[in-house]
Order: C-alpha cells, then sequence, then structure tokens
C-alpha cells in the first residue's frame, strides 16, 4: 500500500477520524466506513459495521458471542467460518488486521474510532436495520439510545460549563446542538429561550419559544408544558416593556 501524504485532511463532516493520515480509522456515527490512511472511505455492510460497533463497544467480547449475534440462524461452527472470512475479508481490504484476539476480539490498538469522542453527532450505524436479527436488533437500538443519552450529557455539561463562564455565544451552540438532537425536548428548548433572553434578544427567544410550540403541535398534538409558558410569559412581558420603553416621549428639558 502507498504511503499517504502527511498533509491529507478530513473528508467531510462527522469524518473526524479521517483528519489522521497515519492510520486506518472506523466511522459508526452516520454511515458507517472505514477510513483509509489517505482519506478514502470504504462504505461498511450491515454485518461488517455491526462487528466493529460490537467489538468497540463490549470491550474483550467473544468470538462465539460475536459470530451468534452476527448469523443468529447458522449452526456454531458456520457462524464461526462466517467471522472467520468477515474477518479476512477485512483485512485484504485494510492490508493489515483491524480486528484481532484468539478467543475475545478488540481494536487492533493504533486502529481510530469516531465512538470515542463523546461528544460527537450522527447515529450509531447510521440507518443500518437488524430486524432480521432480533437480538442484534436489541443490542443495537439499547446502544443508540445509551449513545443518545451519553451525548445529551456531555452536550448539557459543555453548555452549562459554557453559560457560568459567560460564554453565552458557545452555550448557544451547544443549546443548538441538543435541539437538532432532541427536536422535542422541551428543556433543551428553553435553555435556549433562556440563553437568548440573558443575551439580551427578547426577538430570538421568543422565536425559540414558537418554534417549540411548532414542533409539539405538528410532532405530537400537545402544547408547550407549564414550565415552558411561565418563561415564554416572562419573555413576552420583557419584550412589552422594551417596547413600551422605546415608546416613551424623551423626558423633558429642566
Amino acid at each position: 500500500m502507498s504511503k499517504a501524504p502527511r498533509n491529507a485532511g478530513p473528508q467531510g463532516p462527522g469524518n473526524a477520524c479521517a483528519a489522521d493520515d497515519r492510520r486506518w480509522s472506523v466511522r459508526l456515527l452516520g454511515d458507517p466506513a472505514l477510513i483509509a490512511p489517505d482519506g478514502r472511505a470504504h462504505a461498511l455492510e450491515k454485518r461488517a459495521a455491526a462487528l466493529f460497533a460490537l467489538v468497540a463497544i463490549e470491550s474483550g467480547i467473544s468470538r462465539a458471542r460475536v459470530a451468534a449475534l452476527l448469523w443468529p440462524d447458522s449452526p456454531d461452527a458456520l457462524a464461526r467460518q462466517a467471522l472467520r472470512q468477515q474477518l479476512l475479508r477485512l483485512k485484504k481490504l485494510a492490508g493489515r488486521e483491524l480486528l484481532g484476539g484468539a478467543s475475545a476480539l478488540a481494536l487492533v490498538p493504533d486502529v481510530a474510532i469516531d465512538l470515542s469522542q463523546p461528544e460527537a453527532g450522527g447515529e450509531l450505524l447510521g440507518a443500518l436495520d437488524f430486524a432480521d436479527s432480533e437480538a442484534l436488533a436489541d443490542w443495537v437500538e439499547a446502544r443508540r439510545a445509551q449513545r443518545r443519552q451519553s451525548v445529551a450529557a456531555a452536550l448539557c455539561q459543555r453548555l452549562a460549563e459554557a453559560e457560568a463562564s459567560g460564554d453565552l455565544e458557545t452555550a448557544l451552540l451547544f443549546a443548538q446542538r441538543l435541539i437538532d438532537a432532541d427536536p422535542g425536548s422541551e428543556a433543551h428548548h428553553r435553555s435556549l429561550m433562556r440563553l437568548h433572553y440573558r443575551r439580551g434578544d427578547v426577538a430570538q427567544a421568543q422565536a425559540a419559544y414558537e418554534r417549540l410550540r411548532g414542533t409539539l403541535k405538528r410532532d405530537f398534538g400537545i402544547a408547550p408544558a407549564p414550565e415552558t409558558e411561565d418563561l415564554a410569559r416572562t419573555l413576552r412581558a420583557a419584550q412589552a416593556a422594551r417596547v413600551a420603553a422605546s415608546r416613551a416621549p424623551p423626558a423633558a428639558l429642566l
């Protein structure tokens, strides 16, 4: 394999691992792919993608468990053979071993993976559907939920730190990322409303409320919670006070 140029850069959004031009990396958030040292992306079919996810998330997972999850309808011997063939295909693609281990599997130490980035967005294994394997589908859905929760917790922490330091612009970015990840969360929308209000931009705070109200009505057929309405009333009162102040006649000169 030819040596990649040392100035190879990222290949687009979500390919943070591709910025390292010295090693192979695995993208499991969004469309799964292997990223070559030169930045080229090789799409992973669903079993190969699930294999990397299993090994990356369940440290020290046994070959037997991986084979049973990926080929549930095959006898043990055939499932293990299919796993060996899958590992050989990956090795042939990369020209080197990416997953190693005798009885248990693990990523080779110098293979990067985007799951190590606590705030990285994108759904685990993208839109891949594992309905043909009930046990694997349950595993994937549980890990997707865990990933969403951990990302939200990391973003909330960063938002709180930025707000506490007075960096409201950065806090707003984190608030918007939380909303993008979970548009139906009123708590995230309230954070955005509050931050706009703290910046003195009452109009943007009210606009954030209107977007939330529209989302809740369109997607869930419900109205905002009382906490949200209380905050919205505070915003309306602040806006009314500003309008009144702007229309007041100038004070008479003495």
